[in-house]
């Protein structure tokens, strides 16, 4: 039970049990597996352009020692390829990013600036803390990473496409995000470390005008979230003891249509 000062790198490359863990094991344990064994296959566009935001909204001060903007150097030339490669020597070390992903995360981070309870909530505490715990009933270690903690609160800086109340809570169910709201305090609890008592969603939109909107988990999304994170955990104890990974059924299954098309027809 314990915080630990590390990087996003190291953090996920730790082989404690994270909220995607626990989403990749609610899909199947085959696909848990799969991550597990794969995990230079996690890193995509989107994974890195939200990383660079992140990075820039919580920690401004020190983005420069983690990325770096690519120059615009025509690569098809051997001039160019021989400048890009002096580039990259010089760079090592730091992430290479496209200048219109920097774009991007500056403008989110002014407008997140410019939100009043955004500001305040991200403010006074610290950004991006590792924090690790043993789950008592299946012994299975457990980590989590704020994006950011202060006093009464653990916030959590979510892009969205849409960040108006109904568009958001579609979001928030499709995602699990209250799986994640759950397990961050509840593993904030377990390492006695924060007073965080509300989990709160930061929701800026990744195009202009880049509107932000502020949520908190409430009791029906807490108590959600800690009956599959639970139910994921077991489930993942149970196939470690017995060392089988299944995927989906294998028998034939019925197959409808979602609820709400069901309505639409009648």
């Amino acid at each position: 039970m314990e915080e630990k000062r590390m990087t996003n790198a190291e953090y996920h490359a730790h082989h404690a049990i994270s909220k995607s863990d626990l989403d990749a094991v609610h899909r199947s344990p085959m696909h848990y597996l799969y991550r597990k064994e794969h995990p230079q296959q996690q890193t995509t566009p989107a994974l890195l352009t939200g990383s660079v935001i992140h990075k820039m909204v919580l920690e401004p001060e020190t983005f420069a020692e983690e990325y770096i903007e690519a120059p615009a150097i025509d690569r098809r030339t051997k001039a160019g390829k021989e400048e890009y490669a002096a580039f990259e020597q010089e760079a090592a070390g730091k992430i290479i990013v496209p200048k219109e992903m920097i774009t991007l995360s500056v403008n989110i981070a002014e407008a997140v600036s410019h939100h009043k309870t955004a500001r305040a909530l991200l403010s006074g505490g610290k950004a991006e803390t590792s924090h690790f715990w043993t789950d008592i009933r299946t012994g299975l270690e457990c980590k989590c990473r704020p994006d950011y903690l202060r006093s009464g609160f653990c916030v959590d800086l979510k892009t969205t496409q849409n960040a108006s109340p109904e568009a958001f809570e579609k979001a928030a169910y499709n995602y699990r995000y209250y799986v994640q709201a759950h397990w961050y305090l509840h593993g904030l609890k377990q390492c006695d470390i924060s007073d965080a008592e509300d989990f709160v969603f930061i929701a800026v939109e990744k195009e202009p005008p880049y509107a932000v909107a502020v949520y908190f988990a409430d009791d029906l999304m807490l108590s959600l979230g800690e009956m599959e994170a639970r139910s994921d955990l077991d489930l993942l104890s149970a196939c470690i003891h017995a060392g089988l990974y299944h995927g989906y059924e294998e028998n034939i299954q019925p197959l409808s249509l979602p609820k709400w098309a069901a309505r639409e027809i009648m």
